[in-house]
């Protein structure tokens, strides 16, 4: 009896600490990310002018060079805001700035964003929407938006050929939005495991080495806060895959 109590006290100091350092790591990942965010985004604003020739005509081989570095800074910037993202929904500090938003207008704005890099990939963007008028609905614009993007944008990196098309419409008292593509598809094993933290697929792995799986767990937890539900569906590599998002009414 009394090794079982001791046992129960280990496990219970066991599991405190396993908190603490829990806390600690995600203040850390705040504070970090904080940090990163300011530099980073100078450095944008100074390289935006420097392409843009405010500081004089630029050379044309350094043209290239300074996009390329444009476009890493935007990737580092993307993952802070991801990493602090992630930090303020596992510490219960994630505000959210609820208000009346169309959905439809949210996927429109999305989709003119990301249109130029859907064409260079010979990818048309198709938007459908079922039935009448859609009704504006209790949500922060903000992350619906951060979802949309998400998917669509991945759907873009893991397509090669053909369209993604983005349905709207309300189904069961709930409105639904659908994203299908026409990309590398995914394995069940795969399906099962995609909303997880750092979690990629393998058409992930191998046909685009720097994202980092974070997302789509973001994206997942933002619907979590809308009382909504998100999944994918696909019938296997090289079969495309469908993303669903539903947000009560």
């Amino acid at each position: 009896m009394l090794n079982e109590i001791k046992f129960r006290e280990q496990l219970q100091f066991a599991y405190q600490k396993l908190e603490e350092l829990d806390q600690t790591k995600s203040e850390f990942i705040s504070i970090a990310s904080h940090q990163l965010r300011t530099p980073l985004t100078a450095i944008k604003g100074y390289l935006s002018m420097v392409i843009e020739g405010s500081y004089g005509k630029m050379p044309e081989k350094a043209g290239g060079a300074l996009k390329n570095m444009y476009a890493s800074n935007e990737r580092l910037i993307k993952l802070v805001n991801d990493l602090l993202s992630i930090s303020r929904i596992e510490a219960g500090r994630m505000e959210m700035n609820w208000g009346q938003g169309n959905v439809e207008e949210i996927a429109k704005s999305v989709m003119e964003e990301l249109e130029i890099k859907a064409r260079e990939k010979n990818i048309k963007l198709i938007l459908e929407k079922s039935g009448a008028s859609l009704p504006q609905i209790r949500l922060d614009s903000e992350k619906i938006r951060n979802v949309i993007l998400n998917l669509i944008d991945n759907a873009i990196r893991y397509t090669n050929r053909g369209s993604i098309k983005t349905k709207l419409g309300v189904e069961n008292n709930k409105l639904k939005v659908r994203i299908a593509d026409t990309g590398e598809g995914m394995t069940k094993d795969e399906l099962d495991k995609l909303f997880e933290s750092f979690s990629r697929g393998g058409a992930g792995n191998k046909l685009w080495t720097e994202g980092t799986g974070l997302g789509l767990y973001i994206a997942k937890q933002f619907v979590k806060m809308h009382k909504g539900d998100i999944w994918a569906e696909s019938e296997g590599r090289d079969k495309g895959s469908t993303f669903y998002i539903e947000l009560p009414l």
